[in-house]
């Protein structure tokens, strides 16, 4: 905390030498939503903007500090500036899906995580994140299909792993489950979510 304070200073200190320079006032903008002080950085990341209206990442920066302020649909435009001006940005274009998630709208989450594994088709993560979202929304078979092909893209995607077991518990695979518990251990020995669940899983084939 008091390093970032400690940055802030010196920030302000060339801002006093260059006061028109956009990237300052970003960088200047992060460090306030480091400290948590929201409004502060929306100030800071709405004056690089006006100073350089085309650079899609602080349309970005003041999307986040807009969403951990609550004030979700000035996030959700702010996002979206960030996405026309640069359509291939994928954490602007994962993060307004979590908002559709949250504010209960599945079927535009669903679309953007969708156009994320398109856009960036040999990326794990976007796979993962689908798999995630199709998951929590409970379609089994089409989450079970994006981990599956997370792990082949990113053989050491250990939550792949873990969530292929976990949907397997619940099916009372509990075999198979371990397998890949014990293979998102082996990446990741210290993943407490499949220490759990191979603890629960060997439990219950002993008791079979």
């Amino acid at each position: 905390m008091k390093q970032i304070q400690q940055t802030i200073e010196e920030i302000e200190s060339e801002l006093r030498e260059s006061p028109e320079e956009p990237d300052l006032h970003n960088e200047l903008g992060i460090g306030y939503h480091m400290l948590g002080e929201y409004e502060e950085a929306i100030q800071k990341f709405k004056k690089a903007i006006k100073l350089s209206p085309e650079t899609a990442k602080y349309h970005f920066n003041l999307a986040n500090s807009y969403y951990e302020s609550e004030q979700v649909e000035l996030a959700i435009n702010s996002y979206m500036d960030a996405i026309d001006l640069k359509p291939d940005y994928v954490p602007a274009i994962n993060n307004l899906a979590d908002i559709y998630e949250i504010a209960g709208k599945p079927e535009k989450a669903r679309e953007l995580f969708e156009y994320i594994t398109r856009i960036q088709p040999d990326n794990a993560l976007g796979f993962l994140n689908l798999g995630n979202h199709f998951l929590r929304d409970n379609y089994i078979q089409e989450a079970g299909k994006s981990f599956k092909k997370a792990i082949e893209l990113d053989p050491d995607c250990y939550e792949a792993y873990n969530n292929i077991g976990f949907i397997l518990k619940h099916l009372r695979k509990y075999e198979r489950a371990i397998e890949y518990y014990e293979q998102c251990l082996k990446i990741n020995p210290d993943y407490q979510p499949a220490i759990q669940d191979l603890k629960i899983c060997k439990k219950n084939v002993q008791n079979s």
